[in-house]
């Protein structure tokens, strides 16, 4: 099992109760994994992202109400997410630690610049990352530019990512995030590469995350269809 980072902005004294929260998540999560029926569609798509940049690297996109299904879609890859400076983020890293994710740390508002820096070295290395493009905490939907920031310096492409299920539970919170319930079936869907050029800037930033938020849109759409399809 791969250690939980020890990066955390969290006072010592509540470090105890982010690792026991972490654990309790993690516990859960396993249980559910072991019920769930996911079913991963659109791997032409990435294939040719992959194929669009000389490491074979690319950037998820998708919103923070799907990372929880999302993340356990890609257990066991080369893959690098993005999580807040922040106790839920220290949380969410020591979950994803176990499950052998190496997590990037900071956000627009915190630790920005160190988290771009290393995930474009991770990128070069030959990892993919994935970003909630709406994240740490909204608002709900709005793509941010930082994923743009990170293809425009290291030439991979945007790959929207969508993810649901048949049965879920809604929690109250600013991104109405979604837990698939025991025994759901999930479809997690790869949508069309945007690929973003070196010199983007201005308008053709704004272009970009146009792009970024049509792209999860249609991408949802068929990823909706495509479950209520499957028997």
């Amino acid at each position: 099992m791969t250690e939980a980072p020890t990066t955390s902005t969290a006072p010592a004294k509540k470090m105890w109760k982010i690792r026991l929260a972490s654990i309790l998540l993690y516990g859960v999560a396993r249980l559910l994994l072991l019920t769930y029926r996911i079913r991963v569609v659109g791997a032409e798509e990435r294939t040719k992202a992959e194929a669009m940049h000389a490491g074979g690297s690319f950037c998820l996109a998708l919103w923070h109400e799907q990372l929880f299904a999302s993340i356990l879609a890609h257990r066991g890859q080369k893959f690098a997410p993005l999580a807040s400076l922040s106790a839920d983020g220290d949380i969410v890293t020591r979950v994803m630690a176990r499950f052998g994710f190496q997590t990037v740390r900071g956000s627009s508002s915190r630790g920005g610049p160190e988290a771009r820096d290393q995930l474009v070295h991770m990128t070069k290395d030959g990892w993919f990352t994935a970003i909630t493009v709406d994240g740490p905490r909204g608002p709900r939907r709005r793509v941010k530019g930082g994923i743009v920031d990170l293809a425009r310096r290291t030439g991979v492409s945007i790959v929207p990512l969508t993810s649901t299920a048949d049965r879920q539970w809604v929690l109250r919170s600013w991104d109405q995030f979604k837990i698939p319930k025991p025994f759901a079936r999930i479809l997690v869907r790869y949508g069309e590469p945007i690929a973003v050029a070196a010199e983007t800037q201005g308008l053709a930033f704004g272009s970009i995350k146009n792009q970024i938020r049509e792209g999860l849109a249609i991408n949802e759409a068929q990823a909706v269809a495509e479950l209520s399809a499957w028997h």
